[in-house]
């Protein structure tokens, strides 16, 4: 870094501390926005046995556990990816031990990654903090082909591959409603749980994007399995 050289070429003419000060200001200039965390992944997390490392490297290892589940789902042919866009080792999820407004086709490693966040993290949250469990997930979407936010330019969103859901709201056994959108700084137990909810899928999804970061995630989590491991 040559602002750093140019310091330390001074010698014992200039305080150390100030060497650190300027280090620390140029590490946090080019680092992550300070809404963002590092959260590892939780190691014991599996689907049938099978690691999410494991659910990701080998296809059919994916399919299998997924399928041992006893998740409701079918095989979707192969869209070879063409300008950024396509899907492949994919499959159509339409229920789990939840109903969602709509089932949804995606890569069998996100899929997989849902239904142990759903068993791992979202049942057992909302039993916590609600004495009772989710029934329904309502959701926008897995497969788009289109850049990042909807952007005219830019690199392709992991939705343009099916690697990314996005997650709106959730329904309890009772039938109370709990949107991302009212809850996220609405009833104090709705504001817990979301925020439980969101860093438990941290521990597991590859990305995660809740409304703290920008205002185009305000009404939704969107979790991915993508290269880049963030939690925002």
């Amino acid at each position: 870094m040559p602002l750093l050289k140019s310091v330390t070429q001074f010698g014992g003419g200039v305080n150390s501390a100030l060497v650190l000060l300027l280090t620390a200001f140029i590490v946090s200039a080019c680092g992550t926005s300070s809404g963002e965390r590092e959260v590892p992944r939780d190691p014991r997390a599996n689907l049938y046995g099978v690691s999410i490392a494991s659910l990701q490297a080998n296809p059919q290892l994916c399919t299998f556990a997924l399928g041992a589940s006893g998740h409701q789902l079918t095989s979707v042919p192969d869209r070879p990816i063409q300008n950024g866009c396509g899907i492949t080792n994919a499959i159509e999820m339409s229920a789990t031990s939840v109903a969602f407004n709509n089932g949804f086709v995606a890569t069998c490693p996100l899929a997989a990654t849902y239904a142990i966040f759903e068993a791992d993290v979202l049942q057992p949250v909302a039993m916590k903090h609600f004495g009772q469990a989710v029934a329904r997930v309502d959701h926008w979407g897995t497969y788009a082909c289109r850049n990042r936010n909807n952007r005219m330019a830019g690199p392709r969103s992991e939705h343009a591959t099916g690697n990314a859901i996005d997650i709106a709201g959730f329904t309890l056994a009772d039938g109370r409603k709990i949107s991302v959108l009212d809850g996220w700084h609405g009833k104090s137990d709705e504001r817990a749980f979301l925020r439980e909810v969101h860093l438990g899928a941290c521990s597991l999804f590859q990305g995660v994007i809740g409304p703290d970061h920008d205002a185009a995630h305000r009404d939704h989590f969107h979790l991915d399995m993508g290269r880049w491991r963030f939690c925002r």
